[in-house]
């Protein structure tokens, strides 16, 4: 029995004192998350991802949408940039139209409703690679699976400028304004 423990505690020790298993893993982050914009505008997204891993690279192999409906989703010219991480690195880009640059842009058509909604997820594809094979994705000799997913909504807004009034908006304006001048001249009658 004494054997059997000291087997036992040996294992235990062993177990305990060395690191755990590798766990590589990531941060994803869309930016922002809502995005709005009006019917036949462009809206878009950026993004923050950071490596985890303490010992490998992280390669960006594809980046995937949920379906979206009023919109075209616009991946030309390609937004997102698949660079390499570092064990530790962290990269951030804001959605940026002009120099084409953030994770992904929607293109609303022109009669969408306003009001509309589009949710659903991104979804990151890649790798973590040994620091010696920084092109492990890239060349397929490691496959791309999923490795984080992002929320996100866009939504159709109304579009800039001023707000003109429905006209029955503008009858019970005037109807409510016309009933304060009467109360208020009846109160003067009465006063003299």
């Amino acid at each position: 029995m004494r054997r059997y423990l000291f087997w036992m505690s040996l294992i235990l020790g062993v177990l305990l004192a060395t690191p755990a298993a590798r766990a590589d893993s990531l941060t994803f982050t869309v930016l922002p998350a809502d995005v709005s914009g009006p019917a036949g505008t462009l809206v878009g997204w950026g993004f923050s991802i950071t490596n985890n891993s303490t010992t490998d690279y992280l390669d960006i192999g594809s980046v995937d949408a949920s379906l979206f409906l009023n919109g075209t989703p616009d991946s030309s010219p390609f937004l997102f940039s698949f660079s390499s991480l570092a064990p530790g690195e962290t990269i951030t880009q804001a959605y940026d139209p002009v120099n084409d640059l953030g994770l992904f842009q929607l293109l609303w058509d022109p009669n969408a409703p306003v009001g509309f909604t589009n949710t659903g997820f991104f979804t990151l594809y890649g790798a973590f690679c040994d620091p010696s094979d920084i092109t492990c994705a890239e060349d397929l000799s490691v496959t791309s699976t999923p490795l984080a997913t992002g929320s996100y909504s866009a939504t159709v807004s109304p579009p800039g400028g001023v707000i003109t009034p429905e006209p029955s908006a503008a009858l019970l304006l005037g109807m409510g304004l016309f009933v304060l001048a009467c109360f208020s001249r009846r109160r003067q009658d009465v006063r003299t």
